[in-house]
């Protein structure tokens, strides 16, 4: 009996186990699902943003003045960050790449940081990420079709990572909540229909026993160890007779 019932007991570890491993697997990947998604839709909407200050800028641009006299373009900048709180950090460049505005003053007039222009695109707006920080730059071209400058736009993942928090716990909690029903019917449902294999164990278990008792399927299975243990024996003897009748040479 106990036999059969660790039989029962190991094959409900290992079906409970793949489940375990099968829900963790999927939320795994749901969370990661999750991340991009999340992450391509902040971007998605401060790219917007970035491409209307662009625009604005160029506006301004078509007043024929240069992009370092734009009127108002620090306290444009300053206005859209207080307006946006998922923006960490606006800054206007120049053509080689020097801070002309920045929400961050303390940055006025020194190089930008070279990752933010490294994949620059001046026929659109391109992504980087500096450290922690992600960002985004748009292109300012004048009215002559050349390249101005570029408004930068810093980000990051803050908002992204409350609301991953908030859809991991949520997931977790679905999948506990699965395993605390689907664990105990699982092993229920294991017992039940292992019901008869067990009971088959447990004989087989018995009938192999020296001095068995004489049931038919004791007999029956002692029966066929001893016929299975003579035509052993027998063919071991055929072969040490057919050993003894090589030639010396052959057996050498």
């Amino acid at each position: 009996m106990t036999g059969s019932l660790s039989f029962a007991t190991r094959l409900s570890g290992l079906l409970a186990a793949m489940l375990v491993v099968g829900c963790g697997l999927a939320a795994s990947l749901n969370y990661l699902k999750f991340e991009r998604m999340l992450l391509e839709q902040q971007a998605r909407v401060l790219e917007i943003l970035a491409g209307d200050l662009g625009d604005t800028v160029q506006n301004g641009l078509a007043l024929g003045v240069r992009l370092a006299g734009i009127p108002g373009g620090q306290a444009l900048l300053e206005r859209s960050r207080a307006a946006e709180p998922l923006v960490a950090g606006l800054s206007i460049v120049d053509a080689t790449g020097i801070v002309l505005f920045d929400t961050d003053r303390q940055n006025l007039n020194a190089p930008a940081s070279p990752v933010a222009l490294d994949g620059r695109i001046e026929t659109g707006p391109w992504r980087y990420r500096d450290g922690a920080r992600y960002g985004i730059g748009v292109p300012i071209i004048n009215g002559f079709g050349q390249y101005e400058g570029a408004v930068l736009l810093g980000y990051e993942r803050g908002a992204v990572d409350e609301r991953l928090g908030s859809v991991l716990l949520s997931m977790v909690q679905a999948t506990l909540l699965a395993l605390a029903v689907a664990l105990p019917l699982g092993a229920i449902g294991i017992h039940l229909v292992t019901r008869r294999t067990r009971r088959w164990f447990a004989a087989m278990e018995a009938a192999m026993q020296p001095g068995a008792a004489p049931e038919p399927l004791a007999a029956t299975l002692q029966g066929a160890i001893g016929e299975a243990s003579a035509d052993l024996a027998a063919a071991e003897h055929r072969l040490e007779a057919i050993a003894a009748d090589l030639p010396e040479e052959v057996r050498t």
